[in-house]
């Protein structure tokens, strides 16, 4: 299998952790899996704790860059957009105020359309802290740690791009070498 290497302190992507992250976007046969039963499957000790933290990027950033190629490949080839999926739940809607049997169905999607717009806040969250309490000392350190934390994913994901471009064209000349190159035939009437 191909691993991948990257400076720092996270220098390779494991095969168990490729596994893992696979496993955690592709789910098992089509049905999604948690983060410990994707550890689990992966074939990692301590499933709950590394199911946690190979998503963290600030202690596996490779990993985390991997799970997000991976997720932007599933979009790619899905076609799967924000506008799309806006698009995708008012047809549904429009198909159950036809039918007025499917009229729950229809209000159901149109919560979705809203919650999927930002316009339903899960009252959940906890806050810890208010911006407005900070002063601009404790604002700075705070926006320096997000700095951080992105830019260890960030290069993660350069590193990534980098390496499948490198296989890509490593691969092509390999190809060229090996393919043998079409006979030059000699033109008498040829002006150059």
């Amino acid at each position: 299998m191909d691993i991948k290497r990257t400076p720092g302190p996270d220098k390779q992507l494991t095969a168990q952790q490729m596994k893992f992250a696979q496993l955690l976007v592709y789910g098992v046969e089509g049905i999604p899996v948690s983060k410990t039963e994707a550890a689990t499957r992966a074939g990692l000790a301590h499933p709950a704790q590394q199911g946690s933290r190979l998503t963290n990027p600030k202690y596996f950033p490779l990993v985390c860059a991997y799970i997000s190629n991976l997720r932007d490949e599933v979009r790619q080839k899905y076609g799967i957009s924000f506008e799309g999926h806006l698009e995708e739940l008012a047809r549904i809607r429009d198909m159950g105020k036809k039918d007025s049997r499917n009229l729950a169905a229809a209000a159901t999607t149109e919560i979705a359309r809203g919650k999927a717009g930002g316009f339903y806040i899960d009252q959940k969250v906890i806050r810890h802290g208010n911006i407005d309490d900070m002063n601009l000392d404790q604002l700075y350190e705070r926006m320096r740690t997000i700095k951080e934390k992105n830019e260890r994913l960030i290069k993660a994901k350069e590193f990534l791009a980098g390496t499948t471009s490198e296989s890509e064209s490593e691969s092509k000349t390999q190809q060229q070498k090996t393919l043998p190159s079409p006979p030059q035939k000699s033109d008498p009437d040829s002006t150059s």
